[in-house]
């Protein structure tokens, strides 16, 4: 049993990894950047990439 929640708590950190790559490419942002906070902090570090601004907005000011 505690092999099949080490894999099932992997594979939930590499989804919300990979969305979190996807949500910071589309901020402008680098996608092992977004990566590395969606597998580290899970639904807290996807919620954090949704509320951060768009780069390019931050460069137009």
């Amino acid at each position: 049993m505690t092999t099949s929640l080490l894999l099932l708590s992997t594979a939930f950190a590499v989804a919300f990894g990979a969305l979190g790559a996807h949500l910071s490419v589309k901020k402008g942002r680098s996608h092992r950047f977004g990566f590395f906070i969606g597998f580290l902090f899970g639904v807290f570090g996807i919620l954090s990439l949704l509320i951060i601004s768009n780069k390019s907005k931050e460069i137009d000011k």
